[in-house]
C-alpha cells in the first residue's frame, strides 16, 4: 500500500514535467530540421559561360533580375526550383541574403513592367540540371559536391 502511494506521488511529480518535455522534443525537432535544410548550394552555370567567379552582388543582380546578359553579351536564363523546395528557400537566405517570397516579388515587378522576365521554375533538380547543360547562358543552383557536366562556379562574397 505504502509502495503505491508513493508510485503515484512520483507519477503526479512528473506529470507536471510533461508539457515540459513536449516543448523540449518540439524545439530539438525544430532546431534539427533547420541544420538538415540549410545544405550549402552550389552555383552552376552553362559551359558556355565564360566567366569563372561570381561575386554576391553580381549574384543578386542575375537571380533579382537586374543583370540580363553576361559579359560576352549572352542573354542570361535563370533557372530555380519551386518557391516551396528546400534546397531554393536555402539558396535565397544563404546565398542571397533575401527570402524566398522577396525575390518572388521582385520577380513580378519586373515582369508587369516589362523590364525583365520570371527565371524558370523547374521541379526538381535533375530538370534544373539538365536545362542547365542544355541552354547556352544558363545559370541556376544545386546542392554542394552532386557531380554534373554543367562547369561549376564558386560563390565569392566581398
Amino acid at each position: 500500500m505504502k509502495r503505491t502511494s508513493e508510485l503515484l506521488r512520483n507519477l503526479r511529480k512528473y506529470r507536471r514535467c510533461l508539457p515540459h518535455l513536449k516543448a523540449l522534443f518540439a524545439c530539438s525537432l525544430v532546431v534539427w530540421s533547420t541544420f538538415t535544410l540549410a545544405a550549402e548550394t552550389t552555383v552552376i552555370v552553362n559551359s558556355s559561360v565564360s566567366q569563372q567567379v561570381l561575386t554576391q552582388t553580381e549574384l543578386r543582380q542575375i537571380f533579382t533580375g537586374h543583370r540580363q546578359f553576361w559579359d560576352n553579351g549572352t542573354k542570361i536564363h535563370v533557372f530555380v526550383l519551386d518557391d516551396h523546395a528546400p534546397l531554393h528557400k536555402s539558396f535565397c537566405r544563404e546565398t542571397l541574403k533575401m527570402f524566398p517570397y522577396q525575390l518572388s516579388r521582385l520577380w513580378d515587378q519586373l515582369t508587369y513592367s516589362g523590364q525583365g522576365v520570371t527565371p524558370t521554375r523547374v521541379p526538381s533538380t535533375e530538370a534544373l540540371i539538365k536545362l542547365l547543360e542544355d541552354t547556352p547562358g544558363a545559370i541556376g543552383y544545386m546542392k554542394e559536391g552532386r557531380a554534373t557536366d554543367a562547369r561549376m562556379i564558386k560563390v565569392v562574397t566581398q
